[in-house]
């Protein structure tokens, strides 16, 4: 964002740069880690139009609302400028039942869209249980889940449906667990510290995909701390504090967000210098 809260084009195509000479694998737009729940229909069709022109990455487009319909609407966005990939979050704060949920996505699963399901809920105030993503994993076009619910009982319930649907894609929405995830036949994770420190996550996953996981684990607890220290306030606000420091945008936020406060600056920008 710009100081009079305009989204900055100009620092999101320098985000974009750094992604692909990291070698991310993927961008998600407007996802929690973008201020997805202050941005306009419209300005999420801007942030679509732009990267889809701006960058060669794969991209997923943030299509979550409470509202099934905005939701769909935003999936006609996304379409519309050439993105089929739409990941939408459960609804929230209306904290549908598991039929509602299942009724909702059901909707979603009616464009002609590759749907990821997202299940945070401690962000959203309900959880997509298992048993409901079985059901969901049965209509093809809803092709995977990002589940940030980090037990190893979930993980195991997720890797169950994946063994009836080998394209089902099971992505982790918890960094500090995903090698864990990974374990159980995890495809990957869409990540927030990545946003900072995409070459390290980069090589993280590509060690998982490689069966390194003990590798992965020792190497993995050089950034446990970071992981906690990214969400000391409310995300993405260290997030957009580290990259205000690496020159890559200005640390402007929409209210209720705002930046990061003085008292936690320095602990978290002299962990990130450490890794």
């Amino acid at each position: 964002m710009m100081a009079n809260g305009d989204i900055d084009f100009n620092s999101f195509k320098k985000l974009l740069s750094f992604h692909e000479d990291a070698n991310t694998n993927g961008i998600v737009l407007a996802g929690t880690t973008g201020e997805s729940a202050t941005l306009t229909k419209y300005e999420r069709g801007e942030v679509f139009s732009f990267a889809k022109a701006e960058s060669k990455l794969p991209l997923i487009a943030g299509v979550g609302s409470s509202s099934t319909n905005d939701a769909i609407e935003l999936i006609e966005i996304a379409q519309k400028n050439g993105i089929d990939n739409c990941m939408a979050v459960t609804p929230y704060y209306n904290k549908p039942s598991q039929k509602g949920l299942f009724l909702h996505f059901q909707e979603l699963s009616k464009t002609s869209a590759n749907i990821i399901l997202y299940n945070v809920p401690g962000r959203t105030g309900v959880d997509l249980y298992p048993s409901t993503t079985k059901q969901l994993s049965e209509i093809s076009n809803i092709t995977g889940i990002k589940e940030a619910v980090d037990t190893s009982e979930r993980f195991e319930e997720l890797k169950k449906i994946k063994s009836e649907r080998n394209d089902f894609l099971l992505y982790s929405g918890d960094d500090p667990t995903f090698i864990e995830f990974m374990r159980y036949n995890g495809d990957g994770v869409i990540s927030v510290a990545a946003n900072v420190i995409p070459k390290q996550i980069r090589e993280l996953s590509d060690l998982c995909f490689q069966g390194c996981f003990d590798e992965a684990e020792q190497l993995n607890k050089n950034y446990l701390d970071f992981f906690k220290l990214l969400f000391t306030e409310a995300s993405p606000s260290p997030c957009k504090y580290l990259l205000e420091k690496m020159s890559l945008l200005e640390n402007n936020l929409r209210l209720p967000l705002h930046p990061l406060s003085e008292e936690y600056r320095e602990k978290i920008y002299e962990t990130f210098k450490n890794i």
